[in-house]
Protein backbone atom coordinates (compact mmCIF):
# COMPACT_ATOMS: atom_id res chain seq x y z
CA UNK A 1 0.00 0.00 0.00
CA UNK A 2 1.96 3.12 -1.28
CA UNK A 3 2.06 6.40 0.59
CA UNK A 4 -0.33 8.10 -1.65
CA UNK A 5 -3.48 5.36 -1.27
CA UNK A 6 -5.74 7.47 0.74
CA UNK A 7 -8.65 6.73 2.62
CA UNK A 8 -11.32 8.01 0.10
CA UNK A 9 -8.99 5.68 -2.98
CA UNK A 10 -9.74 2.78 -0.34
CA UNK A 11 -13.00 2.99 0.40
CA UNK A 12 -13.70 3.70 -3.33
CA UNK A 13 -11.70 0.14 -3.98
CA UNK A 14 -14.42 -2.03 -1.26
CA UNK A 15 -17.59 -0.28 -2.86
CA UNK A 16 -16.42 -1.17 -6.67
CA UNK A 17 -15.15 -4.56 -5.46
CA UNK A 18 -19.21 -4.91 -3.69
CA UNK A 19 -20.64 -3.36 -6.68
CA UNK A 20 -19.34 -6.06 -8.90
CA UNK A 21 -19.67 -8.99 -6.51
CA UNK A 22 -23.83 -7.60 -6.43
CA UNK A 23 -23.61 -7.15 -10.56
CA UNK A 24 -22.00 -10.73 -10.69
CA UNK A 25 -25.11 -12.20 -8.51
CA UNK A 26 -28.06 -10.29 -9.73
CA UNK A 27 -27.01 -9.79 -13.09
CA UNK A 28 -28.14 -5.83 -12.26
CA UNK A 29 -26.68 -2.55 -14.39
CA UNK A 30 -23.50 -1.48 -12.30
CA UNK A 31 -25.63 1.79 -11.78
CA UNK A 32 -28.40 -0.38 -10.25
CA UNK A 33 -26.13 -2.16 -8.55
CA UNK A 34 -24.29 0.90 -6.64
CA UNK A 35 -27.40 2.23 -5.49
CA UNK A 36 -28.55 -1.29 -3.91
CA UNK A 37 -25.28 -1.39 -2.05
CA UNK A 38 -25.02 2.04 -1.04
CA UNK A 39 -28.39 1.41 0.86
CA UNK A 40 -27.61 -1.08 2.99
CA UNK A 41 -25.42 -0.60 5.98
CA UNK A 42 -22.44 -1.23 5.13
CA UNK A 43 -22.26 0.64 2.22
CA UNK A 44 -23.59 3.80 4.05
CA UNK A 45 -20.86 3.27 6.60
CA UNK A 46 -18.19 3.23 3.62
CA UNK A 47 -20.03 6.18 1.88
CA UNK A 48 -19.47 8.34 4.99
CA UNK A 49 -15.32 7.20 5.61
CA UNK A 50 -15.07 7.94 1.97
CA UNK A 51 -17.01 11.46 2.54
CA UNK A 52 -15.47 12.64 6.00
CA UNK A 53 -12.89 13.79 8.32
CA UNK A 54 -10.51 11.10 7.17
CA UNK A 55 -10.73 11.19 3.41
CA UNK A 56 -7.69 12.73 2.98
CA UNK A 57 -5.54 10.40 5.18
CA UNK A 58 -3.09 7.61 4.34
CA UNK A 59 -5.47 4.85 4.26
CA UNK A 60 -2.19 2.67 5.61
CA UNK A 61 -2.23 5.21 8.39
CA UNK A 62 -5.87 5.02 9.08
CA UNK A 63 -6.13 1.19 8.78
CA UNK A 64 -2.61 1.14 11.82
CA UNK A 65 -4.86 4.16 13.87
CA UNK A 66 -7.97 1.84 13.52
CA UNK A 67 -7.93 -0.16 16.67
CA UNK A 68 -6.63 2.44 19.03
CA UNK A 69 -9.54 4.31 17.83
CA UNK A 70 -12.15 1.70 18.08
CA UNK A 71 -10.87 1.02 21.64
CA UNK A 72 -11.32 5.07 22.52
CA UNK A 73 -14.55 4.35 21.13
CA UNK A 74 -15.58 1.68 23.09
CA UNK A 75 -14.02 3.36 26.26
CA UNK A 76 -16.16 6.28 25.48
CA UNK A 77 -19.11 4.56 24.92
CA UNK A 78 -18.53 2.61 28.29
CA UNK A 79 -18.27 6.05 30.32
CA UNK A 80 -21.53 6.86 28.95
CA UNK A 81 -23.22 4.08 29.41
CA UNK A 82 -22.14 3.94 33.01
CA UNK A 83 -22.74 8.08 33.55
CA UNK A 84 -26.40 7.06 32.00
CA UNK A 85 -26.53 4.20 35.07
CA UNK A 86 -25.95 6.57 37.30
CA UNK A 87 -27.96 9.15 36.24
CA UNK A 88 -31.09 6.17 35.91
CA UNK A 89 -30.08 5.72 39.82
CA UNK A 90 -30.07 8.92 41.06
CA UNK A 91 -33.43 9.75 39.39
CA UNK A 92 -34.90 6.39 40.74
CA UNK A 93 -33.70 7.64 44.48
CA UNK A 94 -35.09 10.97 43.84
CA UNK A 95 -38.93 10.02 42.88
CA UNK A 96 -38.26 7.31 45.69
CA UNK A 97 -37.34 10.14 48.31
CA UNK A 98 -40.16 12.45 46.80
CA UNK A 99 -42.77 9.63 47.11
CA UNK A 100 -42.35 9.37 50.70
CA UNK A 101 -41.88 13.24 51.05
CA UNK A 102 -45.47 13.30 49.47
CA UNK A 103 -46.92 10.17 51.45
CA UNK A 104 -45.66 11.71 54.91
CA UNK A 105 -47.23 14.68 53.70
CA UNK A 106 -50.89 13.45 53.07
CA UNK A 107 -50.68 11.68 56.66
CA UNK A 108 -49.69 15.57 58.25
CA UNK A 109 -52.76 16.73 56.31
CA UNK A 110 -54.91 14.12 57.31
CA UNK A 111 -54.06 14.80 60.97
CA UNK A 112 -54.39 18.36 60.72
CA UNK A 113 -57.94 17.80 59.17
CA UNK A 114 -58.44 16.17 62.79
CA UNK A 115 -57.32 18.90 64.56
CA UNK A 116 -53.88 18.32 65.00
CA UNK A 117 -52.88 22.05 65.92
CA UNK A 118 -55.61 22.61 68.13
CA UNK A 119 -54.91 19.86 70.60
CA UNK A 120 -50.70 21.03 70.21
CA UNK A 121 -51.58 24.30 71.11
CA UNK A 122 -53.43 23.25 74.34
CA UNK A 123 -54.50 25.84 76.28
CA UNK A 124 -54.25 29.48 76.09
CA UNK A 125 -50.93 30.77 77.70
CA UNK A 126 -51.01 33.47 80.38
CA UNK A 127 -52.84 36.22 78.85
CA UNK A 128 -53.20 35.09 75.62
CA UNK A 129 -56.98 35.26 74.76
CA UNK A 130 -58.62 32.23 73.99
CA UNK A 131 -60.19 32.98 71.01
CA UNK A 132 -56.90 33.41 69.26
CA UNK A 133 -56.14 29.87 70.04
CA UNK A 134 -59.86 28.48 68.47
CA UNK A 135 -58.66 30.90 65.74
CA UNK A 136 -55.45 29.22 65.25
CA UNK A 137 -56.67 25.91 65.42
CA UNK A 138 -59.97 26.17 63.58
CA UNK A 139 -58.21 28.17 60.39
CA UNK A 140 -55.39 25.35 60.25
CA UNK A 141 -58.05 22.90 60.06
CA UNK A 142 -59.66 24.65 56.86
CA UNK A 143 -56.65 25.18 55.02
CA UNK A 144 -56.23 21.15 55.38
CA UNK A 145 -59.67 20.36 54.17
CA UNK A 146 -58.62 22.34 51.16
CA UNK A 147 -55.42 20.72 51.02
CA UNK A 148 -53.32 23.63 51.30
CA UNK A 149 -49.55 23.02 52.92
CA UNK A 150 -47.79 26.17 53.68
CA UNK A 151 -44.06 26.97 52.16
CA UNK A 152 -41.91 29.44 53.43
CA UNK A 153 -39.31 31.56 50.80
CA UNK A 154 -37.43 34.51 52.06
CA UNK A 155 -39.03 34.47 55.12
CA UNK A 156 -42.33 34.77 53.47
CA UNK A 157 -45.05 32.14 54.15
CA UNK A 158 -47.53 31.21 51.41
CA UNK A 159 -50.35 28.34 50.93
CA UNK A 160 -50.27 26.07 47.97
CA UNK A 161 -52.38 22.72 46.93
CA UNK A 162 -50.23 19.65 48.22
CA UNK A 163 -51.06 18.04 44.82
CA UNK A 164 -50.06 20.90 43.23
CA UNK A 165 -46.45 20.71 44.73
CA UNK A 166 -43.73 19.97 42.62
CA UNK A 167 -40.11 17.86 43.58
CA UNK A 168 -38.80 21.24 43.50
CA UNK A 169 -40.39 23.44 46.12
CA UNK A 170 -40.03 20.40 49.04
CA UNK A 171 -37.38 22.76 50.47
CA UNK A 172 -39.64 25.94 50.84
CA UNK A 173 -41.89 22.66 52.21
CA UNK A 174 -39.42 21.40 54.77
CA UNK A 175 -38.83 25.56 55.73
CA UNK A 176 -42.49 25.88 56.76
CA UNK A 177 -42.46 22.94 58.28
CA UNK A 178 -39.23 24.01 60.37
CA UNK A 179 -40.78 26.97 61.27
CA UNK A 180 -43.75 25.76 62.28
CA UNK A 181 -41.71 23.02 64.80
CA UNK A 182 -39.89 26.19 66.48
CA UNK A 183 -42.72 28.37 66.71
CA UNK A 184 -44.88 25.21 69.23
CA UNK A 185 -41.31 24.80 70.56
CA UNK A 186 -40.45 28.11 71.81
CA UNK A 187 -44.42 27.83 72.47
CA UNK A 188 -44.25 25.01 74.75
CA UNK A 189 -40.85 26.30 76.45
CA UNK A 190 -43.29 29.64 77.61
CA UNK A 191 -45.60 27.67 78.86
CA UNK A 192 -43.29 26.06 81.03
CA UNK A 193 -41.65 29.12 82.09
CA UNK A 194 -45.02 30.68 82.58
CA UNK A 195 -44.19 33.46 80.18
CA UNK A 196 -47.22 34.88 77.71
CA UNK A 197 -45.92 34.77 74.15
CA UNK A 198 -47.45 36.32 70.68
CA UNK A 199 -48.68 33.67 68.70
CA UNK A 200 -48.46 33.64 64.85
Amino acid sequence: MHETYRVSDMVAEVLARQVRYHTKRTGEPLAVALKAVLQTEAGHQLRELGEGAHREESAQQWQEDLPRKRAEDRSQARREHRRAQREEERSRTRFAAWKEFMQEERRELELRKGGQLARMLGEPLPGEPPAKVLRLGSEDRRQAEEGLVALMSNGEVFYKRLEDLSEWEAPARIAAISSRKMWLKKRQESRWFGVGEDCQ
